[in-house]
């Protein structure tokens, strides 16, 4: 997917930096780019522990940096049980630190560009996946991360955006034996048409940020939601027990855009008065 979004970005015209730890792999994109009469450099720095290093390739090459796509992620399966610390810190950490150390040594560069974009891959396994918990949990933190700095920037220039992308890439093919959802990963679900919606969220003119589900032509803006909450009358395990069958409840899905929302939600139905004893501009 990484390859695509490389090849996409600089069919539109972007100066690319092509990060691959596998450095043949990183040469082999760039040269593809400038075969096509793009412009792209490689570069096969770990994002973990030389993202420095990464982010000086593009300032050197290029003496500006306005656009991160954070891809970088492995994938391995086994119970949490079974695995390994060391592996399951690994896959954690590429999928992870890799993302905050890269936007750690970007970011001061994104804002000074006055038009910078910042896109993390995330995954819909963020929900909850069995045998890839340390790829799941990773995925996660980097949803949490993206919102939480795109709150911190939102008075900046910079545009912060995270993806949870189903496409047919070398780490999804084992994940889909039956031959009629092959069929449809092959042929709808293209890595390419994640790197489309990426390469217009990279665009200074796109105002758009947020979490989205992406996948083919279509993609749908991610929000936490809760279901009505409900109360017992008396914060006793006995009351809790007496009342449970209404946990699980439907009804009308409530979102929660930010923990701010989800506090508020909290307070005002236990304590509606406490909304007259707020200032408004908690509300906003």
């Amino acid at each position: 997917m990484g390859r695509e979004h490389a090849l996409m970005l600089s069919s539109r015209g972007a100066c690319v930096v092509v990060n691959d730890v596998r450095a043949d792999a990183a040469i082999r994109t760039a040269e593809d780019i400038q075969a096509a009469g793009g412009v792209a450099v490689p570069d096969s720095h770990d994002v973990v522990t030389e993202a420095s290093a990464l982010v000086q390739t593009a300032l050197s090459q290029y003496d500006r940096l306005d656009i991160v796509v954070n891809n970088a992620g492995i994938l391995r399966h086994g119970t949490f049980a079974e695995m390994s610390s060391d592996d399951w810190w690994q896959i954690f950490d590429v999928s992870f630190k890799g993302v905050i150390e890269v936007s750690r040594y970007a970011l001061p560069h994104l804002l000074e560009s006055r038009s910078g974009r910042l896109i993390n891959l995330a995954s819909n396994a963020m929900m909850g996946l069995a045998n890839v918990t340390a790829y799941a949990s990773a995925k996660a933190a980097v949803w949490a991360f993206g919102n939480s700095l795109a709150l911190e920037t939102r008075d900046s220039n910079l545009q912060v955006s995270t993806l949870l992308p189903v496409a047919w890439t070398p780490m999804t093919e084992r994940a889909f034996t039956n031959p009629t959802l092959q069929k449809v990963m092959k042929t709808d679900f293209p890595a390419s048409a994640v790197s489309a919606f990426v390469t217009w969220l990279s665009h200074q003119d796109t105002r758009l940020q947020g979490s989205f589900e992406v996948g083919g032509v279509s993609a749908g803006q991610l929000v936490p939601s809760t279901y009505p909450r409900f109360k017992v009358s008396e914060a006793t395990p006995e009351a809790w027990a007496k009342d449970s069958q209404v946990a699980f409840q439907d009804g009308d899905l409530v979102p929660l855009r930010s923990a701010r929302e989800s506090l508020l939600s909290q307070l005002l139905f236990v304590a509606p008065e406490v909304k007259s004893e707020l200032p408004r501009a908690f509300f906003t």
